[in-house]
């Protein structure tokens, strides 16, 4: 089996981080996206939302027993003790189907990237050689998360409102690059924390 070396890369949403992954994932290393299993995870009929509808109710379920995912968003997000009771569900799911792709991918590959917004939160830090944190200004990111998501600003806060700020990143990443640079800089700086990484 090749040995691997697991690359972390994490940030807050609107942070610049799946366009950071998007980008070193073109050299060819595979990236594993903790945000795509999170979707996975919560299915129609899964264990996990089954889990969720029992502590949020079943009001966050469409008609067709689906998830209402702004439905979730509006309780999940409205406290910070609220969006840890929906983490505390939801990340062992996340992890264990992590540990199967890298499982997967080690027998191929020799450099992984896992793409995880909770990375540290949900200690998956600890499965990672080494972890980039993507940080960029507060006002950038609104802008951002409201397009991409189509959401109101106050939507779009609700969310941010939950999450940590980028000091929080700042202490515990290995390496940092600031998303709302542009484009050409952060590419210029991942390639380059990249070439240190891999030449370890």
């Amino acid at each position: 089996m090749i040995k691997v070396k697991i690359i972390g890369i994490t940030g807050a949403t609107g942070s610049g981080k799946s366009t950071l992954t998007k980008h070193i994932a073109q050299k060819g290393i595979p990236v594993i996206d903790a945000d795509l299993l999170a979707r996975t995870v919560v299915q129609k009929d899964s264990i996990c939302l089954q889990s969720i509808v029992a502590v949020f109710g079943k009001d966050i379920l469409h008609n067709d027993g689906t998830l209402d995912r702004k439905a979730l968003a509006r309780k999940a997000f409205s406290a910070k003790e609220e969006t840890e009771k929906l983490n505390s569900i939801v990340h062992p799911f996340i992890i264990m189907e992590t540990l199967k792709q890298i499982d997967v991918l080690r027998k191929k590959h020799n450099v992984i990237l896992l793409d995880a917004p909770l990375l540290f939160e949900c200690h998956m830090d600890i499965l990672c050689h080494d972890t980039i944190g993507v940080i960029c200004d507060k006002a950038v990111r609104l802008k951002r998360i409201m397009k991409r998501d189509n959401l109101t600003e106050d939507e779009a806060k609700l969310r941010m409102g939950v999450q940590n700020d980028n000091n929080f990143y700042i202490e515990r990443s290995d390496f940092i690059i600031d998303g709302g640079k542009a484009l050409e800089d952060v590419y210029f700086y991942a390639d380059g924390i990249m070439e240190k990484i891999t030449e370890r």
